[in-house]
């Protein structure tokens, strides 16, 4: 496949921002986005000219705080996207979504959906879908949640503009105005998770949003990228906060599966450790200079953890 690799005009325009890229050779270089591409590198606008970043590892907006996960209307995918936005409708195969960022409508296969919340979800919803409640049973089915909080677990025929037709376990088929749901839950037995074995990249946007592409690219005042879920995207450059590449030149520890892992009990209540999560399966929240980080990878541990990995001399550094 070969790398999208655009230049972005930048004259009469306001100042980007700047970025703190890293690369494999442990370099940290600080400027503004130039050009991009998982397999090329990035080119970064210094005082002095422009530098070249290869061995991409991450892209992290300066002075500015990695934010939460989305808390309102979001659509969620197989593969932990988490895309903030509108459902405009759709058929028996896909939706067609809105995200807050793009200004044209994403196609999105029914199969890369986990669950779509029409309003903002309750305080206490679990960050994952495969823990919601309402959509859990044996054996799996789709799942509607009314905006009371009712729920029913069914098949799910297809959606119009305003509407979505479903075929509940113990009743009729029924068409269910759009307007009365809280949200749309899509049976995890059909779900396919497309993580490549390639490179891929995380993108983190100001609002909270995350999206899984394999390459992504700077254009004028937008990013482009190809999304894992299906659509090619297209966002503002300036919304971008971070970006960190998986399958790349980096191993995450939480990729790994540890050797060894021991907790001490605390109170007599041990928690066990969680890859990219906390103990209590939330997001990783760090304070960071007096803000709060959210991080989408790492370690959540409680109290007293030890984890032991075998490193087999397949690396360089460890940071």
């Amino acid at each position: 496949m070969t790398p999208l690799l655009f230049v972005a005009t930048l004259s009469g325009l306001a100042a980007p921002p700047e970025y703190i890229v890293r690369g494999a050779a442990s370099e940290s270089v600080q400027g503004r986005l130039n050009a991009m591409s998982l397999k090329s590198g990035v080119e970064v606008i210094q005082p002095d000219g422009l530098k070249t970043v290869r061995g991409l590892i991450s892209v992290q907006k300066s002075n500015t705080a990695l934010p939460s996960f989305p808390n309102g209307a979001q659509l969620i995918t197989a593969a932990g996207d988490r895309i903030t936005g509108r459902l405009l409708g759709g058929d028996t195969k896909s939706l067609r979504f809105r995200s807050t960022h793009a200004n044209i409508d994403w196609v999105i296969p029914l199969d890369t959906i986990a669950a779509v919340w029409l309003t903002a979800p309750p305080a206490d919803t679990p960050t994952d879908p495969i823990n919601y409640a309402w959509l859990a049973g044996n054996p799996p089915r789709d799942a509607i949640r009314y905006r009371n909080g009712d729920t029913l677990r069914g098949t799910i025929n297809g959606f119009s503009d305003r509407h979505l037709k479903f075929k509940p376990d113990d009743g009729p088929l029924r068409t269910i105005d759009l307007d009365d749901l809280s949200a749309v839950g899509f049976n995890p037995r059909f779900a396919r998770v497309r993580k490549p074995n390639d490179p891929y990249a995380i993108l983190v946007l100001d609002n909270g949003t995350r999206l899984f592409v394999t390459d992504v690219a700077v254009k004028d005042q937008t990013i482009l990228g190809k999304a894992l879920c299906g659509p090619t995207i297209t966002i503002p450059r300036d919304s971008l906060v971070a970006l960190y590449v998986m399958n790349g030149p980096a191993t995450y520890l939480s990729d790994l599966k540890p050797k060894k892992a021991t907790t001490a009990a605390f109170l007599g209540i041990s928690w066990p450790w969680m890859a990219n999560r906390n103990v209590r399966g939330q997001p990783l929240g760090l304070n960071v200079g007096g803000e709060i980080h959210t991080f989408d990878t790492g370690i959540g541990t409680h109290p007293i953890t030890t984890i032991t990995y075998s490193l087999d001399e397949k690396y360089t550094v460890f940071e």
